[in-house]
């Protein structure tokens, strides 16, 4: 069916030659009906609700925005183990000529990249820039031909063992990390004193801070706020130490403002290829409709085959909502459907016959239904054939 789909969907002029792939999660309200092998479980929830069963959604778009296909999974599964059955769907059932798979390099593994290169798909991944070796050594080359002095993007690329490493660094991204790093570090140092202090003066009331308590309470608070990488915690001798990473430190300061990509193409410009990878966000905008306007969440249904129908029905619903969105152009979706939602149909019946009816349009619905391509809509009895 979702060849078909998309078929109808896509346009004429758009190639599958770049496909976007990334995974969510949906959650699940109530327990009925469990069985050994249901496929809700237990896992990492992108919902932070890691107290609800739930299934794990892979989604496949192309670079309009169109989603081209979908696959439902247990909700224990692991990111990097579904891209194998994604791309074999992907090559037998849409056959496309020369594609370029999208994704963070994260949920792309060694294996999974080799599968793809395998399957004659290019591919174009993030690298996670901390505790990454490839990351050290490349932007540590780039590094100095980068210079803060404009405001606009800068790029640069080196190839190793075949495969190209492009690098995106925007000065105004790099001022405002850095700043916001500041006032994080600010205010984790006064919260660091404070619990510092209490430790060596404890209140004449309440309950007395403990060593160990202290250093539990510090690593939790800079876990929580992203700071822990940053800052060297030690419970040791009786004594708690607390000092900056000048290491870490320096890292970060490095690579704000930074991007690196791992790609197959050599023939597109640095700047071509950061901009398809930036493109990747538009499945993240899919994901935010439909678990909100579209219900994608939580599920309530309770065997598989409602379960994938109901996830299938949203999916769908994306698709005519991101065709909608590309037709209409400068006009909201949701904005058009409250207009068009205004449009009545009713029944009249006439000598035994019955005839179907709408209310007049109006200017406004008029030019919706005609960038969408919808016939008029007859509303007058001369207009209908019975």
């Amino acid at each position: 069916v979702e060849p078909l789909v998309a078929k109808k969907l896509l346009s004429k002029s758009e190639e599958l030659n770049l496909v976007f792939y990334d995974i969510t999660s949906t959650y699940f309200e109530g327990e009925r009906s469990l069985v050994e092998e249901d496929f809700r479980r237990y896992g990492y929830s992108r919902d932070h609700r890691c107290d609800r069963r739930q299934v794990v959604v892979g989604m496949v778009m192309t670079r309009e925005g169109i989603p081209l296909c979908h696959h439902v999974f247990p909700g224990n599964t692991a990111d990097k183990t579904t891209v194998t059955a994604v791309v074999k769907d992907l090559k037998e059932r849409f056959n496309p000529g020369r594609v370029v798979f999208v994704g963070d390099r994260g949920m792309l593994s060694d294996a999974n990249l080799s599968m793809i290169l395998s399957n004659e798909i290019g591919f174009i991944v993030a690298h996670p820039l901390r505790r990454n070796s490839y990351a050290t050594e490349v932007i540590g080359n780039l590094k100095k031909s980068f210079t803060g002095e404009d405001d606009v993007e800068q790029y640069g690329e080196e190839v190793r063992e075949g495969v190209r490493f492009v690098v995106a660094y925007s000065p105004k991204i790099a001022s405002e990390t850095k700043q916001n790093r500041q006032e994080r570090l600010k205010k984790a140092d006064t919260w660091i004193k404070e619990a510092q202090h209490k430790l060596v003066n404890p209140a004449a009331r309440g309950r007395v801070p403990s060593l160990q308590g202290t250093y539990d309470r510090v690593r939790d608070y800079l876990r929580d706020k992203g700071l822990l990488g940053l800052y060297d915690v030690e419970n040791t001798g009786g004594k708690l130490t607390i000092r900056k990473n000048r290491k870490a430190l320096n890292w970060e300061e490095m690579i704000d403002g930074m991007l690196m990509l791992e790609t197959t193409d050599h023939e597109l410009s640095a700047e071509e290829v950061v901009k398809r990878y930036k493109e990747l966000a538009e499945i993240e905008r899919g994901w935010r409709t439909l678990k909100s306007s579209l219900l994608l969440r939580p599920v309530y249904h309770w065997t598989e085959l409602r379960i994938r129908a109901h996830i299938f029905i949203c999916v769908l619903a994306l698709q005519v909502e991101r065709w909608m969105r590309n037709k209409l152009q400068m006009v909201s979706v949701q904005k058009a459907l409250q207009s068009l939602q205004q449009v009545k149909t009713g029944e009249l019946s006439i000598n035994g016959k019955t005839v179907i009816m709408t209310t007049r349009p109006s200017t406004e619905q008029k030019k919706l239904l005609q960038k969408l391509g919808v016939k008029p809509i007859p509303s007058r009895l001369k207009d209908i054939v019975v």
